[in-house]
């Protein structure tokens, strides 16, 4: 099991590492086209006609990106958590021993599973969010075909997965008393 609980922590570790690489290359990326989108307005070949508010989300979406740990903090106080997300943090995460695993009882042995893999869920959460909001973008700007309240499942068990222990522990008690 050790093996295992190594491997998803290098897995969580390495996503990491990506996801501030995506969010300043999105950040960059939805500046860039703000501006071109902008200097569009007054050319009589508008491609925003009719739609002149892409290049102003656009610009929004790059402070976004670029303070992407920022934005996930605040969705983590939504959720009635107190987890201050770092983009820098989780790279510094080791799983530890999955020694005493089994607990009290069943509801024990979940929630110290789910603690074992914590940072490989965190990670993982935090990409779910970061390509939900890539994903609303396309469709803000037509490109994409879903619905927006699918971006805002997305990203609501994004965060729900940053903060597994919490729900993990939630549920665990509810199902304890039935």
């Amino acid at each position: 099991m050790q093996g295992l609980v190594n491997f998803a922590g290098d897995v969580g570790n390495a996503i990491a590492i990506f996801i501030p690489t995506i969010c300043y290359l999105m950040a960059l990326f939805c500046f860039l086209f703000a501006a071109w989108g902008f200097w569009m307005q007054s050319d009589p070949t508008n491609p925003f006609h009719g739609r002149p508010w892409i290049p102003l989300v656009s610009l929004i979406l790059s402070g976004a990106f670029a303070s992407f740990d920022q934005v996930l903090t605040l969705a983590n106080g939504s959720a009635g958590t107190n987890l201050t997300v770092s983009i820098g943090a989780l790279t510094s995460y080791s799983p530890p021993t999955a020694s005493a695993v089994l607990g009290n009882g069943p509801g024990d042995a979940i929630v110290n599973v789910v603690t074992l893999f914590q940072g490989f869920f965190q990670s993982f959460g935090a990409l779910a969010c970061l390509f939900a909001m890539i994903a609303w973008r396309a469709i803000v700007n037509g490109q994409n075909n879903r619905t927006q309240g699918g971006c805002c499942v997305q990203f609501v068990f994004g965060v729900m997965l940053i903060n597994i222990v919490t729900v993990t522990t939630w549920l665990t008690q509810i199902f304890q008393t039935a």
